[in-house]
C-alpha cells in the first residue's frame, strides 16, 4: 500500500539498496513470491557465476555450496551441472 511504501521510506532503509528494498527485509514485503533465483535477487548468485566461469574453462578455487539454501530451505534448482548432479 501507500502507507507502506511512505513508512518504508521514513525509515531510511532503502537509500543503501540498489533496488530500493532488500527483499529479505524483516518488515516491508513488496514482493508476494519469486520465481526463480532467490540469490539472484538478494544479490550475486554465485552458483550461476561459478558454473558459467568454470564453462570458460576459468578455475575457481573455492566453489559455493552446490545446493543453496533459499527463501525457506528449498533446494536451487540452478546449482545443478550438466551431469545433473549437484556440486
Amino acid at each position: 500500500s501507500d502507507q507502506e511504501i511512505a513508512t518504508y521510506v521514513a525509515s531510511g532503509d532503502p537509500f543503501d539498496k540498489a533496488g530500493s528494498y532488500a527483499v529479505q527485509h524483516a518488515g516491508f514485503h513488496p514482493v508476494d513470491r519469486i520465481a526463480g533465483c532467490y540469490q539472484n535477487v538478494v544479490g550475486l548468485p554465485l552458483c550461476h557465476l561459478c558454473r558459467r566461469l568454470l564453462r570458460a574453462g576459468v578455475p575457481v578455487p573455492t566453489l559455493p555450496p552446490s545446493i543453496c539454501y533459499l527463501d525457506l530451505g528449498h533446494p536451487c534448482a540452478v546449482a545443478l551441472f550438466e551431469d545433473g548432479e549437484p556440486r
